[in-house]
C-alpha cells in the first residue's frame, strides 16, 4: 500500500509532495486474495486518518484508489450480509470514508504492487514508486469510476439467507426446534428456561446453571413428553379421552397390550400389572414414547451414558426405572450401542473379512518342499556338562503335501538359521519359495541371501533360486499352515521329552526332533477311509517323501498300472508318485474346498478410516488410535491388509524401539493387518 499526498495551488502548481508506503506480511493461515485486498484497504484508511491528524491541514477532498473490483463491490453493497471477517473491515472503512471516495486503478498504474512483486534498485529508481502514478500529477484527475454490479450469491463471503417456515401450531413448532438438541439435560434446561420466560420472568438471559429448581425441570420434562405423545399417539389419546377402551381392544392397536391410560396431567402411561406394587408411580406406570422420536434417542443416549456404557439390558432397566417405556426399546438401544464410539472401543471384536482363496502353491503337484512355510518354536532346555542351555526348533512344512522337516537351532540368530537352512536344502533338495513371518532372524537371512547373490555372477546364475515371501506384521493367522503343525509337534514332543527327565543334550534333542518328524509325516492326510479295510492305505506325506526325485519336474512319459510289474524300477517309482498325486487331488485337495470360518463378507477398510490397533500386551483402553493411509486388496477385491499411520513416541524414524521417548517430526507409518483372513499374497516380497 502506498500513500501519496500533494498540495496544489489555485494555479495548478504543486507546492509540496509526500510519499508514504506501508506493507503487511500475510498470515500463515491460508487467506483468500479478496480478504488480503480488503485488509490493505483498511491499512490505507488508517494511514489517511493518521496523516490528517498529524499534518493538521484542511483537506477539502480525499480519494482512495484500489486495483481490486471485489473491494469496491464490498464497499458499495447495501443488500447483502457478510461474514464476520469482511463485515468488520467494511465497517471500519465506512467509519472514515464514504464509498464514493473510492476509485479504481489498474494494476499497471498501481505502484503499490512494486513492494509485493519485488524490484531491483535500478528498476525501483526508474519506476513511479517515489512520485506516484502519473494520473495523480495531471491537472484534472481522472474520475476512475467503474460500475460494480450486485454481488453474486455464490460469493463465499456472503451469508446464506435462510427462510424458516413457521407452523401455526405452537407445540409442533417447538417440537421441531427440539431436534437441534443433542443432549437430554440441555433440552430440559432450555424448555424450563422458555417456560419461565413465558410465565413473566424479567431476566431473559438466564444461564443453564441458574435453573436449579427441580420442579421446573419436572414440568419441562412432562411438557416434552406430552408434545411427543400428542404427535405420535393422537388417535390413541383421542380414544382414551372418550373412554372408548373397548374400541381400542377391538382394533389391532400397538398399545392395547400395555393397557394404556391418561393420568391427571394428560400423559399416556402404561397400565400393566404392577398397580399394587410399592414403587414410585412413575416406575409403576412409565410414560409411553415412540421408538422413532428424537426425544427417545436422546433418552437412550442419556441413560446409556449414565450407566457408564453398559449393555442393552442395564440401559433398558435404567430407562424404565426412571419412568420411560419406549416401544421397541430393545432394538433402539441395540442400534445406539452398535453406533456408540466408546462401546465399539471397549467391546467390539477385531475387524474380519471373508476367508481368501488358497494360493496357487498349495494346489500345484510339485515335488515336496518346493513351496515351503517356515517358523521357529521353543525353547527347549538341554544340558552340556553342568550348563543348562536353550535350544530351538525350526519347522519347514511343504505347502502341498503337508510334509514337515525339523532342524535344531542353537539360538535364534541369523547365522544359526542359515546353517539349518543349508542342511535342509542338502537333505530335501532345492526350494523355490519360502513363506514366513517378519522375525528378525528371517529378515536377516533374506538380506544375507540377497547380499550374497549380488556378489556372485548374476549373468550365469539368472534369478535367485529361493524366494522369500514375508507375511504382514501382526498377522500370525496368515501362517496357519505351519502354526498348526507346531501345535502337532508340541503334542508329540511333550510325551517324548517327558521320558528324558530333563537330562537331554543337544544330540538327543536333535534325535527326538527327527523322531517327531517321522511320526508327523506318517499321519494320514484324510480320515474318510480309515475305518474301511477294503479301501487302499490312507494317504500320508511319507508316501511322497520316500520317492522324492532330485529333478524339479517328472520325466516325460505316460505311466500305467502294468509298469508296476516291469523291471524298469524308474517307471515303477514314477507310477507310485503319480498314484500319490492322483489320490492327493481326490482325497485331500478337495477337502480344502470349504471355509471353516470367516464365511461372510464384511465392509472393506477404506483410506482415512480411524481404527484401534490391537495390542496383546496392553489393556484394551490403552490401545492406540491409527488412521488407514493405504489398503491392499486381494485378488477377489477384499481388503485384508492395510497400512496404518500412527504416532508412537517410543519409536525412532527407522521404526525401532528406543529407551527414551523421542520427538518425531512426522508420525511413523506401519503396515499392520487388522482383518482376520486365511492366506493371501503379502504386499511386499523379496
Amino acid at each position: 500500500m502506498c500513500t501519496y499526498l500533494r498540495a496544489v495551488s489555485t494555479t495548478g502548481e504543486v507546492h509540496c509532495s509526500l510519499v508514504m508506503g506501508r506493507s503487511r506480511v500475510p498470515p500463515t493461515k491460508v487467506t483468500t486474495i479478496p480478504r488480503l485486498e480488503l485488509s490493505a484497504a483498511v491499512v490505507a484508511v488508517r494511514t489517511g486518518d493518521m496523516l490528517k491528524k498529524e499534518l493538521e491541514m484542511e483537506i477539502s477532498e480525499e480519494r482512495y484508489w484500489t486495483d481490486s473490483k471485489v473491494v469496491l463491490g464490498y464497499l458499495s453493497n447495501e443488500a447483502r450480509r457478510f461474514h464476520v471477517f469482511v463485515a468488520n473491515r467494511v465497517e471500519r472503512i465506512k467509519q472514515s470514508t464514504d464509498p464514493t471516495q473510492w476509485r479504481y486503478v489498474t494494476s499497471e498504474d498501481n505502484p503499490a504492487d512494486h513492494a509485493s512483486r519485488g524490484l531491483t534498485a535500478e528498476q525501483l529508481v526508474a519506476s513511479n514508486w517515489f512520485k506516484g502514478p502519473d494520473l495523480l500529477w495531471q491537472k484534472v484527475i481522472p474520475s476512475g469510476e467503474i460500475k460494480v454490479g450486485e454481488l453474486s450469491t455464490s460469493d463465499p463471503e456472503i451469508k446464506n439467507v435462510q427462510v424458516h417456515k413457521i407452523q401455526v401450531e405452537e407445540q409442533r413448532s417447538l417440537l421441531d426446534h427440539l431436534h437441534k438438541f443433542s443432549d437430554w439435560s440441555r433440552m430440559i434446561k432450555a424448555v424450563a428456561r422458555l417456560k419461565r420466560y413465558v410465565k413473566g420472568a424479567k431476566d431473559h438471559k438466564i444461564r443453564s446453571h441458574d435453573i436449579s429448581n427441580l420442579q421446573e425441570r419436572e414440568e419441562a420434562e412432562l411438557t416434552i413428553i406430552k408434545m411427543v405423545q400428542e404427535t405420535a399417539f393422537a388417535q390413541e389419546i383421542k380414544t382414551l379421552q372418550h373412554h372408548d377402551v373397548m374400541q381400542m381392544k377391538d382394533k389391532v392397536n400397538k398399545l392395547h397390550k400395555l393397557c394404556p391410560f391418561l393420568d391427571d396431567q394428560g400423559i399416556l402411561r402404561v397400565g400393566g400389572r404392577l398397580t399394587h406394587a410399592a414403587l414410585h408411580p412413575n416406575v409403576k406406570h412409565p410414560a409411553i414414547l415412540p421408538r422413532d422420536s428424537h426425544v427417545s434417542a436422546l433418552l437412550v443416549k442419556h441413560y446409556h451414558e449414565k450407566t457408564y456404557h453398559q449393555g442393552r439390558g442395564i440401559t433398558m432397566n435404567e430407562l424404565r426405572a426412571n419412568g420411560f417405556w419406549i416401544l421397541g426399546c430393545s432394538k433402539i438401544v441395540s442400534s445406539y450401542i452398535y453406533k456408540c464410539v466408546k462401546c465399539r472401543r471397549f467391546r467390539r471384536c477385531t475387524e474380519q473379512q471373508k476367508m481368501a482363496d488358497l494360493p496357487e502353491d498349495r494346489m500345484e503337484t510339485t515335488p515336496p518342499f518346493t513351496y515351503c512355510g517356515m517358523d521357529c518354536f521353543g525353547p527347549f532346555y538341554v544340558k552340556e556338562g553342568r550348563k543348562e542351555l536353550k535350544r530351538y526348533g525350526l519347522l519347514i512344512t511343504c505347502m502341498c503335501s503337508r510334509a514337515v522337516h525339523l532342524e535344531m537351532l542353537d539360538d535364534l540368530s541369523t547365522d544359526s538359521l542359515i546353517n539349518s537352512l543349508r542342511a535342509f536344502v542338502a537333505i530335501r533338495g532345492t526350494v523355490r519359495q519360502i513363506r514366513c513371518d517378519q522375525g528378525t532372524n528371517f529378515v536377516g537371512t533374506r538380506n544375507e541371501f540377497l547380499r550374497a547373490f549380488k556378489e556372485m555372477d548374476q549373468a550365469k546364475l539368472g534369478k535367485l533360486d529361493c524366494e522369500f515371501l514375508m507375511n504382514t506384521p501382526a498377522s500370525s493367522h496368515m501362517g496357519g499352515v505351519w502354526e498348526r503343525q507346531i501345535r502337532t509337534i508340541r503334542s508329540v514332543l511333550t510325551s517324548i521329552v517327558e521320558q528324558s527327565a530333563k537330562q537331554l543334550d543337544s544330540s538327543s534333542l536333535r534325535t527326538f526332533l527327527y523322531e517327531v518328524m517321522a511320526v508327523i509325516n506318517s499321519r494320514p492326510l484324510t480320515t474318510d477311509q480309515l475305518c474301511d479295510p477294503s479301501n487302499p492305505e490312507p494317504l500320508t506325506p511319507n508316501h511322497i517323501l520316500t520317492m522324492k526325485s532330485t529333478i524339479i519336474s517328472p520325466p516325460p512319459g505316460r505311466f500305467v498300472k502294468e509298469d508296476l510289474y516291469l523291471r524298469k524300477r524308474w517307471r515303477r517309482v514314477q507310477l507310485l508318485a503319480n498314484t500319490f498325486w492322483t489320490r492327493w487331488k481326490k482325497e485331500y485337495l478337495l477337502n480344502l474346498q470349504g471355509r471353516q470360518k470367516w464365511t461372510k463378507e464384511h465392509r472393506n477398510a477404506k483410506i482415512n478410516d480411524v481404527v484401534l490397533l490391537k495390542d496383546e500386551i496392553t489393556p484394551r483402553n490403552q490401545w492406540k488410535l491409527a488412521r488407514i493411509i493405504e489398503v491392499y486388496p486381494g485378488k477377489d477385491g477384499k481388503v485384508r491388509k492395510v497400512k496404518l499411520l500412527l504416532s508412537d513416541p517410543t519409536l525412532d524414524r527407522a521404526g525401532k524401539r528406543t529407551s527414551k521417548p523421542v520427538h518425531l517430526e512426522r508420525p511413523i507409518q506401519k503396515t499392520v493387518i487388522l482383518m482376520e483372513a486365511e492366506e493371501d499374497s503379502p504386499p511386499h516380497s523379496a
